[in-house]
């Protein structure tokens, strides 16, 4: 049998991607069976099947009553709707957190494309904020 070390920043990587994604899981499966169970829900369950095929400005015009302009339009929304977009964001953010968790042990060009994958991530998270894009 053989034996196989592995270091120490591997190992706080791998338990800082488990609790971050436990836990984006968790508020992803609370948020749904709110929806599920008509709690609030932000868009009737219902109508969202009858609209499904329309494009998204078209689908929130229809189900919210008014055009969304951005993303950013919807951390202003308290719904359960809301929770889940924000659970996918915190799964988003899992690797950023892990990465940077182990950051102070990389040395030399490791550090630096530790950086640049962490600044890579945080831009593709915000992006639709930054930019304003509509989801279409």
């Amino acid at each position: 049998m053989m034996n196989v070390e592995v270091g120490e920043e591997c190992i706080r990587f791998a338990k800082v991607i488990r609790y971050f994604t436990l836990a984006g899981l968790i508020l992803l499966v609370v948020s749904s069976a709110m929806y599920l169970l008509d709690i609030d829900p932000f868009v009737e369950p219902d109508r969202v099947v009858e609209t499904w095929h329309l494009p998204a400005s078209e689908f929130w015009k229809v189900n919210v009553g008014k055009e969304m302009e951005s993303y950013s339009e919807f951390l202003y929304i308290a719904h359960p709707d809301n929770v889940a977009v924000f659970s996918l964001f915190f799964l988003a953010l899992a690797p950023v957190f892990a990465l940077l968790s182990i950051l102070p042990k990389m040395k030399g060009i490791y550090r630096i494309l530790t950086i640049l994958v962490v600044a890579e991530l945080l831009f593709g998270a915000v992006r639709p904020l930054i930019l304003g894009a509509i989801g279409e």
